[in-house]
């Protein structure tokens, strides 16, 4: 059996073209932005993030061989190592047999065109003299990402916002880039927007997969990363900065493997994000995390008790619905559900954060909960969530459930109380404004405390 998947990359005025299966997919960059990057850059740029956008596509497509027109890329093994430690976690989405995904991603055939790696020149980024208080910040409008501008702002950074497309969520790019022009104008930022069409890749949809599935949506932020790297020399920028909460360290044991939810936001892998962004720069860029030492539901009280005017532009639903009429939540979908929760639980109007109904009060709202339903993300702090609502005698058939199903399962609540008031072991907050941050972490985890314990 020979079946190959042949990839035809090219660099453009404005960015990167991949051609497959007979179509273009570009990401473009404004013209000022990759005008400014020199050639050579350009062209490992390419290998690189060409092999990054596309190794995974063999296993959606039944594939058994990939062939590249460009070079071997010299971050393939840190690429490569991504891909394949998210897999078990793809089978589970995807309710493939264990193992099914490991194997054919570990038999793959790579093909480049030659046999030598493109190794940047000094001389590429010479000229660059990176200013530490200058970061930028891939922004989506969840909770990390503005909490992180907001973070920024106040310790004296100056965050360069960077909205990277996402064609696979129809509903949310018309949304975003009205309330990005305004959430910029207002805290008088400089943002981007970023065309991705590989993005299109995400569930199979470029090619109308008949079974959508969960392959390549656990390289995102290790793509975004490599994506960034342009923003970051024109800017001339010392940090990339990803709001990843501890949570995603959180890993299950399927048959005796490591299964982890979302590796490519682990401790772990942020060390590999940032060796390849330095590996890009002459050691010029460095990949941070704003939000280690905290949980996802210490994250949004703090985006919301500490920076409100922040917190009314989230956006963190999945968009593969429409929104509702007025407001940036679909209503449906799990990550609705989910920020709905942590609102009650934190004491946030949900009103105010553009919620128009009580998602508590609506049938099957967490059934990837209570039921089978795949959702990425930990129970354990849904068993948490659950518990605050439940100690407040909340009125719900969830809470219901909850207390027949769950609690008789969960651990006591004093251990609970301590693990999510406290802060968590971080290894790549930015050095130089650690502390600023870790004051800031403490004072708002005592207020979590106070609120949650009322």
């Amino acid at each position: 059996m020979n079946k190959a998947l042949f990839i035809n990359a090219k660099t453009s005025e404005s960015g990167v073209k991949i051609n497959l299966l007979n179509h273009n997919y570009n990401i473009t960059y404004p013209k000022k932005i990759w005008a400014g990057l020199p050639l050579h850059f350009k062209k490992i740029f390419l290998d690189n993030l060409a092999y990054a956008s596309t190794n995974f596509l063999p296993l959606m497509l039944d594939k058994n061989k990939i062939s590249y027109n460009t070079n071997p890329p010299i971050l393939e093994n840190l690429l490569y190592k991504n891909v394949l430690l998210d897999l078990l976690n793809c089978e589970r989405g995807d309710h493939k047999q264990h193992l099914t995904y490991v194997k054919n991603f570990y038999n793959l055939e790579f093909i480049f065109s030659s046999q030598e790696s493109s190794l940047l020149k000094s001389t590429d980024w010479e000229k660059i003299k990176t200013n530490e208080k200058t970061v930028i910040v891939p922004f989506t409008f969840g909770k990390e990402s503005l909490a992180t501008v907001a973070l920024c702002q106040e310790i004296g950074l100056e965050p360069i916002l960077v909205y990277c497309q996402e064609p696979s969520q129809p509903y949310e790019e018309k949304y975003k880039l009205k309330a990005l022009k305004k959430f910029s104008q207002e805290f008088g930022l400089t943002y981007y927007f970023l065309k991705n069409e590989p993005g299109k890749f995400r569930y199979g949809k470029a090619f109308n997969l008949k079974n959508p599935t969960e392959i390549g949506w656990g390289t995102q932020t290790t793509n975004l990363a490599l994506m960034m790297l342009p923003f970051a020399y024109h800017h001339q920028a010392k940090y990339i900065l990803f709001g990843n909460e501890y949570s995603n360290n959180e890993f299950n044991w399927k048959n005796g493997w490591k299964e982890w939810l979302s590796y490519d936001q682990t401790n772990e892998n942020i060390i590999n994000q940032d060796n390849m962004v330095r590996l890009l720069s002459n050691d010029q860029v460095r990949i941070r995390s704003t939000f280690q030492p905290l949980e996802e539901i210490n994250i949004f009280f703090l985006l919301h008790h500490r920076y409100p005017e922040y917190g009314k532009y989230q956006f963190s639903c999945i968009a593969e619905d429409p929104l509702t009429k007025n407001s940036q939540w679909c209503h449906k979908c799990y990550k609705c559900s989910l920020m709905f929760l942590f609102a009650e639980c934190c004491r946030i109007d949900y009103q105010k954060i553009g919620f128009k109904k009580n998602l508590l009060h609506l049938p099957s709202m967490y059934d990837h909960y209570f039921g089978k339903k795949f959702a990425a993300g930990s129970n354990k702090e849904l068993d948490f969530s659950f518990y605050i609502l439940h100690n407040r005698q909340h009125q719900s058939n969830y809470l219901k459930q909850f207390k027949k199903e769950k609690l008789p399962q969960t651990k006591s609540w004093s251990h609970y109380l301590k693990y999510y008031t406290a802060k968590k072991p971080f290894t790549n907050l930015p050095e130089k404004f650690e502390n600023k941050m870790l004051k800031i972490f403490t004072e708002e985890l005592d207020h979590f405390k106070n609120a949650i314990s009322k």
